[in-house]
């Protein structure tokens, strides 16, 4: 198997399957049977699942989009836990599009899918606070409040609540899986709320020396001491170093930047100024 699918697939398949052995062991437990599909809109797949004669199927975090057949065949239809708050956010990694775009507030929702992507009635919605969040953060709290959601609708089918909320359409956002040039800091186009909110991200990068730097944390401010003056400065120039930051201009305001990681080390402001001899009026692309 190994000559047949490239390492870098085996060891995603491996890390997928390692994963998921907490499950496998849970539902064991319970004697829940536990299937592995390849394709679940397959022949094969479609038949197995209809000899099961389902009420209800839950999709999370499912890597496959669920045809028109599949989710027609359980009696009282195919529901979704989608990490947005609905009609916000459609598609993919929608926690991490909340924190780049800044959103002061984000949730979960469960919907009835439809052969659209996150385009179902809303069944239930969770709703909290994450404008101060990082990633890793936001991760916790989807994970803390996903109990609550599925009550709701546990109470939605066992109560006969069957009033559901029509999208609005109108209001929908839609994105993709970030890939490294989301990441990518750009000091001639963001402002410093952006790269704020890129760092939130905890994978945002530019250069220094030409070579990758990832800044870990960091804030914002509109002046600083030394561009006073109507001074001239290019963006992503240090114009200061000081006791806790590396100081950045920005297309817009000051980064203040505290925490990095560079040359696989993870230093705050001072060690990095320190050990790499840093000098204002360098720069940072």
């Amino acid at each position: 198997i190994r000559k047949l699918i490239p390492p870098s697939l085996l060891s995603r398949f491996i890390e997928i399957y390692k994963g998921s052995k907490n499950i496998e062991k849970l539902l064991k437990g319970h004697k829940v049977p536990l299937w592995f599909l390849e394709d679940v809109n397959s022949e094969e797949s479609l038949e197995k699942l209809k000899s099961l004669n389902p009420d209800l199927f839950f999709s999370a975090a499912y890597p496959q989009i669920f045809s028109q057949e599949l989710i027609t065949i359980p009696k009282h239809g195919a529901v979704n836990c989608h990490p947005s708050l609905l009609p916000k956010y459609r598609g993919a990694h929608p926690h991490y599009w909340s924190i780049i775009k800044g959103e002061d507030k984000s949730g979960l929702t469960a919907h009835f899918m439809t052969e659209n992507i996150d385009e179902g009635d809303i069944i239930a919605q969770t709703e909290y606070l994450i404008s101060d969040y990082n990633y890793s953060e936001l991760y916790n709290r989807i994970i803390k409040e996903t109990p609550v959601l599925i009550k709701k609708v546990e109470d939605y089918f066992l109560l006969n609540n069957k009033e559901c909320i029509k999208q609005d359409h109108t209001k929908a956002s839609y994105y993709r899986n970030n890939r490294e040039i989301h990441q990518r800091i750009f000091w001639n186009i963001h402002t410093f709320k952006e790269i704020i909110n890129l760092t939130r991200g905890e994978n945002a990068f530019c250069l220094f020396r030409n070579k990758r730097l990832v800044i870990e944390k960091c804030f914002g401010s509109k002046q600083n001491r030394n561009m006073t003056n109507n001074v001239k400065v290019e963006n992503g120039i240090i114009v200061d170093l000081n006791k806790e930051s590396v100081v950045i201009k920005a297309f817009s305001g000051i980064v203040h930047i505290t925490r990095v990681r560079y040359e696989k080390k993870n230093m705050n402001a001072p060690q990095f100024i320190r050990k790499h001899k840093v000098l204002i009026g360098e720069r940072f692309d």
